[in-house]
């Protein structure tokens, strides 16, 4: 083995914008191998944008461009993106290539060759509506194992099954709407199921995160699926050579073949520019891939078992979790759901970059990005403790001192920078991060009882041996925050360090520093609704018995019941009332209505003529219902605080401000009121 080594990302799919959810993994790898090149490794951090499959193929015709005009777009955009956070590719590539086509149809034709390839006829989902096959990204329903509703058809994003299209319960095509139908066609598939042995050895054998392992048991356990790795056209992606002669049609790779493809292509892209040999890494060096755990099945068994048909020694995998904001999944309707431009407006890039480095280790857990912590982080934390250390010490010294000739004899912190090192190495940068931090609290608190500034002569040696903290600390943690980093070199007149240069040894002129760290003043606030609505099941209608045109309604919300007055009278019997599930604002400041208390209030669609309650069939009593993701608020409102929104009927759906009012993502309906009628 050599020091070689390629590290690699997912590739990034060309269909849409860089979020913050995406540079988690892209800024976790960005580090290792910052981490790997410091400490004198031979490492290439190798992307490229996975540009082929259906999506794209839709989406491009929908703006009216070539999809390959269309991912050229999203190919240059994400390099943008990712280099405003200091994310460093050596080789930043595209699938859609010359070298991902030659090595896809290697991958190929070795893998057919050796007997891992064969033809069948098999069912597959078509349209009548579009008059095409459909892809498992373009068929959503429900998953048969745990039974999730609203997923697409290669995976669950709920349970992590592996699934096809013709799996999912109530299938439907994603573009009409329509129910498909099944057809047969000549399909090429991969005997992924022989390879399960080789996979069980090598995943006992690995360095595979407990939780992984876990999963992968379970699905080896269960037994492996032969895939199928061609497709139907329309596809945009390769065509298959010779697929026309030995199935009659054309056929194109399914994306999840020649994607995992091109890290090596992306390689061989880079070695052939720089007149090396790819082989030289992949074959002789070693690989590493950082993945999200929505992609684990791909990545765990047929990426290996491709590999290992052709020879390729396998990658060591690291998994991560997702990306959560204050406890919940991104949301646009909440004011969470940031791109990678969007949150570079407001904040530093490398306040990102500590903060998801201080989350991170080996555990496949989600990152919560909590605003209030992110700001007291970066402002207490890293302002506070690392960036107070090294820019105080730098700008005493160099007001002071102007140079450094001498620094004292002290402990050189050996332990905990070696500790800092095997953490980099395992992956952990929570721990790095926090070894960091305690050498900085130990630089304080040595400057600190040095008290230069009570006597300089004496104290010079002192300020020479913090100075000289700093640098190691602008070393170690250069990984992170590179930008800072060099910074501090700067004003030491430093060009290049590395993990060899942690010592007391520097002395020689000081530069002003620059400012090392901004602070962060202003965080965004979360978006609410101000009504707190919910399912109650209505279990008792009675007369008012001061009213006439009243109900007095006795509501179950599943762990409480209210008594609810309703001026329903003239447009609803009892019979019409009784258990019917509908929705109520619960949050209303609680009223005498003719003597008799209100607890909650029932809403309707009203036009003046007619009301219509509003409800779902799936809904259950105590569900919440939203307007779109938008975050319902607990506080108590005035009748006066409600008239004041405007919800209103548009095509059969409630809308306020654009959000369809929804019960876990099922979007209420109603009927017999007129368009543009109000919810009272």
């Amino acid at each position: 083995m050599s020091d070689k080594i390629v590290i690699t990302a997912a590739l990034p799919y060309a269909n849409g914008d860089i979020h913050i959810g995406h540079l988690l993994e892209y800024i976790q790898t960005d580090i290792f191998v910052r981490f790997q090149k410091l400490i004198g490794k031979d490492a290439l951090y190798i992307c490229a944008s996975d540009m082929h499959g259906t999506p794209i193929e839709i989406n491009a015709k929908k703006v009216g461009v070539s999809p390959e005009k269309f991912v050229e777009k999203y190919w240059k955009e994400h390099q943008k993106d990712f280099a405003s956070f200091l994310i460093n590719f050596d080789n930043f590539h595209k699938t859609h290539s010359t070298e991902n086509k030659e090595l896809a149809i290697y991958f190929f034709n070795e893998l057919k060759k050796k007997g891992h390839i064969y033809q069948k006829k098999i069912p597959v989902i078509y349209c009548e509506h579009d008059q095409r096959s459909l892809p498992d990204r373009l068929v959503r329903g429900t998953c048969p194992h745990c039974k999730t509703v609203d997923q697409y058809g290669d995976i669950c994003e709920n349970c992590n099954s592996a699934l096809k299209g013709l799996d999912l319960i109530d299938p439907r095509c994603i573009m009409c709407g329509n129910s498909p139908v099944e057809k047969e066609s000549e399909h090429y598939f991969f005997k992924l199921g022989s390879f399960s042995n080789k996979l069980k050895k090598w995943i006992k054998s690995a360095n595979i995160q407990p939780e992984i392992k876990n999963w992968l048991d379970g699905w080896l356990k269960k037994g492996l699926d032969d895939w199928c790795i061609s497709r139907d056209a329309p596809y945009f992606g390769f065509e298959i050579p010779d697929a026309k002669k030995e199935t009659g049609e054309k056929k194109y790779f399914y994306v999840w073949l020649d994607a995992p493809i091109g890290y090596i292509s992306s390689t061989k892209n880079y070695c052939d520019k720089k007149k090396i040999d790819w082989k030289d890494y992949w074959y002789k060096g070693k690989s590493y891939h950082i993945i999200g755990k929505d992609i684990v099945y791909f990545h765990f068994l047929f990426w290996p078992a491709m590999l290992l048909g052709v020879g390729i020694p396998l990658p060591d995998l690291t998994v991560h979790g997702f990306i959560t904001v204050d406890g919940q999944k991104m949301s646009k309707s909440r004011g969470t759901f940031f791109t990678a431009k969007e949150f570079l407006k407001l904040f530093p890039a490398e306040a990102l970059r500590f903060y998801y480095a201080s989350h991170l280790d080996r555990k496949v857990v989600d990152v919560d990005l909590q605003f209030t912590d992110f700001q007291a982080v970066n402002n207490n934390v890293l302002t506070g403790n690392l960036g107070n250390f090294c820019y105080r010490v730098l700008t005493f010294a160099e007001k002071n001192y102007g140079k450094i000739t001498k620094v004292a004899d002290e402990s050189n912190k050996d332990k905990l920078f070696s500790e800092i090192k095997t953490s980099y190495e395992q992956l952990d940068f929570k721990t790095a991060v926090k070894n960091i931090l305690a050498i900085a609290d130990l630089g304080n608190a040595y400057f600190q009882k040095a008290e230069p500034w009570k006597n300089n002569e004496e104290a010079e040696a002192a300020v020479g041996w913090c100075v000289n903290l700093a640098k190691n600390l602008a070393i170690v943690v250069s990984p992170i925050l590179p930008e800072f980093s060099e910074k501090v070199f700067k004003a030491l007149s430093l060009k290049k360090t590395g993990w060899d240069d942690l010592d007391f040894k520097w002395k020689g002129k000081l530069k002003k520093v620059e400012k090392l760290v901004e602070k962060i003043e202003k965080i965004p606030e979360e978006e609410q609704f101000p009504l707190q609505m919910m399912v109650g099941e209505i279990v008792e209608v009675k007369d008012h018995p001061n009213a006439d045109s009243l109900y007095l309604l006795n509501v179950d919300f599943g762990n409480v019941k209210k008594q609810v007055v309703a001026g329903l009278k003239k447009y609803k019997k009892p019979e019409e009332l009784l258990k019917q599930k509908a929705v109520f604002c619960v949050n209303l400041k609680p009223a005498k209505l003719r003597g008799e208390k209100s607890e909650a209030m029932i809403l309707v669609a009203d036009d003046e003529k007619d009301v219509a309650l509003l409800q779902h069939a799936k809904a259950k009593k105590g569900d919440e219902v939203k307007f779109g993701e938008l975050v319902n608020s607990s506080k108590e409102i005035t009748f006066d605080d409600f008239l004041k929104l405007k919800m209103v009927v548009k095509k059969g759906k409630i809308v306020y401000d654009g959000k369809v009012l929804n019960v876990h993502k099922h979007e209420i309906s109603v009927s017999g009121v007129k368009e543009g009628s109000r919810v009272r």
